[in-house]
């Protein structure tokens, strides 16, 4: 009797059936990065914990202009933006205390959330390539974002980005379940908690509830409006809405309350930092590009904002004052260059099979590429009209959309040049060289740097 021998499976396949393990391993390392950073080196960090830190001790929440939260310069404190994040921080605080732990102890257990929420990204990313791609190409997609250094960065430390791209994750599986299945309530569902978390986590990453609210209306209600009058689909509006409000409402009615209608708690903020900070920082002293009488195209080219922008979003430690290797960012630029190409041949591929008529991949196409320029724009005009600020992170709520993006071109330029087999292994040796320079930065710069 012949002996029957086991299929042999693919890459994706043994990734895919021992995921748990790889997202053990995910969290792992990214825990060995907050491990490792000490207090007070990240961005804005000591500021962002005075908040959890004050909830702890006192049991409620603060007034963002509390003095004991003030910060001595800019006379302000990130009390009147949204801070679910660290609000949740506060719980693993809370258990972390239950064992007597203090001091980094309690720093680490507030970093746990970021930790997590990169981790649970990185899952949202497998499903979302596997609805996405297929074969090889699935697999680049998730370690193009679960390797990009300042994606791993962002979650050794305590801040908003990380929640933010959290969110944006699960809004773009809801978006693609909900597409691909004529959204069933499971995609209703989690496009609701997706926005509603979403808002609480940073301004910048508002275009992905802009674009929320366009790919589901028209993808519901098609060219016509026909569906106005349909119950289901009444139904499902209540259902994103009832959930977005159950999580966010309450804290810009909190807002709208406290600071005099102001429910984005922005006026507020400029109006106690003139009160408060010190005179350079003042809004009545500090003249901004726009008032330097300096074009756009000087901000963004001579005084560096694009480079500075660009090279932080793929990776800068401490606070934008540690820099990768000059070659690291040359391999990412040319991955990024190459998949411009590819998209290119892909869209005008799309165009010769399908036209410009009305798709749902024209929709999500054109909201994805909204949720990678509005963060862009929203951070050239705040730069530009308010306080400058080249940094990569505010514009990485973007990376889910981008890094598909950049798949599709990889992928579309590697099997538009190559065979099958050789253009496979050629997909993985794009995977292993983008794993192997994140190990490299790891082993060889951050922890010589943080030992």
């Amino acid at each position: 009797m012949t002996e029957l021998k086991p299929a042999k499976r693919s890459l994706w396949e043994v990734v895919k059936g021992e995921h748990l393990i790889l997202l053990a391993l995910v969290f792992v390392f990214y825990y060995a990065w907050s491990l490792h950073l000490p207090p007070g080196v990240a961005p804005d960090e000591t500021m962002r914990c005075q908040i959890p830190e004050f909830i702890y001790k006192n049991g409620y929440l603060p007034h963002g202009a509390d003095p004991v939260l003030r910060d001595a310069n800019w006379g302000i404190s990130y009390g009147f933006a949204p801070y679910l994040a660290q609000l949740i921080g506060v719980g693993f605080m809370q258990i972390a205390g239950l064992f007597g732990w203090e001091g980094f102890a309690l720093l680490m257990a507030l970093r746990l959330v970021n930790v997590l929420c990169a981790t649970a990204t990185v899952w949202i990313s497998i499903k979302i390539a596997n609805e996405l791609f297929k074969g090889v190409a699935r697999w680049l997609f998730v370690i193009l974002i679960a390797a990009l250094p300042q994606f791993i960065y962002l979650a050794a430390y305590v801040n908003n980005d990380c929640f933010a791209i959290f969110s944006s994750a699960i809004i773009l599986y809801a978006w693609i379940i909900g597409l691909k299945q004529k959204w069933p309530m499971k995609s209703c569902m989690l496009l609701g908690i997706g926005m509603g978390l979403c808002a609480m986590s940073y301004y910048n990453a508002y275009g992905w509830l802009l674009a929320s609210v366009i790919l589901f209306f028209v993808s519901n209600l098609g060219m016509d409006g026909a569906r106005w009058k349909d119950r289901h689909f009444r139904v499902k509006i209540y259902v994103v809405a009832a959930l977005f409000a159950a999580i966010a409402a309450w804290w810009f009615i909190r807002s709208y309350i406290i600071y005099d209608g102001d429910f984005l708690g922005l006026t507020v903020t400029e109006h106690y930092k003139e009160l408060y900070a010190i005179d350079d920082l003042k809004p009545s002293h500090y003249q901004t590009v726009q008032e330097q009488g300096l074009s756009l195209y000087s901000m963004l080219i001579p005084m560096g904002w694009a480079k500075l922008t660009y090279c932080s979003a793929i990776g800068a430690f401490g606070s934008m004052d540690v820099w990768l290797p000059v070659w690291i960012y040359v391999v990412y630029s040319i991955l990024f260059l190459a998949a411009l190409i590819g998209c290119v041949i892909h869209f005008a591929k799309f165009l010769r099979e399908h036209g410009s008529g009305y798709s749902k991949k024209w929709l999500a196409g054109f909201c994805m590429a909204l949720t990678i320029v509005i963060p862009i724009a929203l951070s050239i005009y705040y730069s530009y009209t308010s306080d400058y600020q080249p940094q990569g992170r505010y514009i990485l709520s973007m990376l889910l959309s981008f890094m598909a993006f950049v798949t599709v071109g990889l992928e579309t330029l590697v099997r538009r040049i190559f065979r099958r087999k050789a253009a496979d292994k050629i997909l993985i040796g794009f995977i292993v060289l983008i794993a192997g320079m994140t190990a490299y930065i790891f082993f060889g710069i951050y922890l010589p740097l943080y030992p």
